[in-house]
């Protein structure tokens, strides 16, 4: 390690830096980028592959028939109700009542957090409907779906980017480990069960589910960061003060 210092002096430095923890460009940083660039790169490979794959476009045609071909009536009105969760109203109102919460608790850079996500997954979400035009598997739908493209899943990245931020609150805020697991998992259950219920009720394929989980955790992940750079500036400021 020592030869490595003195060989390679600038090196050494940069990679000892991405291991500090108290500045936010470096641990933090370090995982974040990390976690957001596999991220990213999955989620450009689907991508590709959904528009130039005919292999993978026969194995979302596969798996959405079978589960066509094993619909059940009462499992499918229950996930229709639940796959609501998704929808426009049902993030709104799961938005609205995180950050009443919030902004009575005073937790302005986690309500910061929970806009980044839930904003910016919205945003790119649609953008990325009408650039892939994608059709839906219309002739399978268990109901006639929202008038939009198919890929990624509007309900997927929505749900994701919403819970997947929440559960993160829940982890950073609730000291009790029962508890904080219990929310958790339920918090995680009702992404899958929402994305699942998508596939189900063939309104959308599994690259369409799996592509919206992808952009949704995306934008957790930016969320998370904005979050810790804020608080880590905010812990800087306040040291500063009592220094002072």
């Amino acid at each position: 390690m020592q030869r490595l210092k003195r060989k390679f002096p600038g090196l050494f430095s940069f990679i000892r830096n991405r291991f500090k923890s108290g500045n936010f460009f470096g641990l933090t940083f370090t995982i974040l980028l990390i976690l957001t660039t596999l991220n990213i790169i999955m989620l450009s490979e689907l991508a590709e592959h959904v528009v130039n794959s005919d292999q993978l476009k026969r194995v979302d045609m596969e798996v959405s028939g079978a589960f066509f071909n094993i619909r059940n009536p009462l499992l499918s009105q229950c996930l229709f109700y639940l796959t609501k969760l998704g929808s426009i109203y049902g993030i709104s109102t799961i938005t609205i009542i995180a950050g009443v919460v919030l902004i009575s608790r005073k937790r302005i850079i986690q309500l910061i957090g929970l806009f980044i996500s839930v904003l910016g997954s919205g945003i790119t979400m649609h953008y990325s409907k009408v650039y892939f035009h994608r059709e839906r598997p219309l002739n399978i739908a268990y109901y006639i779906p929202e008038n939009s493209f198919s890929f990624p899943s509007g309900h997927s990245t929505s749900i994701m980017a919403v819970l997947g931020i929440l559960c993160y609150f829940i982890f950073l805020d609730i000291k009790k480990r029962p508890l904080r697991n219990v929310l958790i998992t339920l918090g995680l259950s009702c992404i899958f069960l929402v994305g699942f219920s998508r596939i189900y009720l063939g309104v959308h394929f599994l690259t369409d589910v799996t592509a919206g989980f992808l952009l949704g955790f995306l934008w957790v992940l930016l969320g998370i960061g904005f979050m810790e750079y804020l608080t880590l500036k905010q812990l800087q400021r306040a040291n500063k003060l009592v220094v002072d």
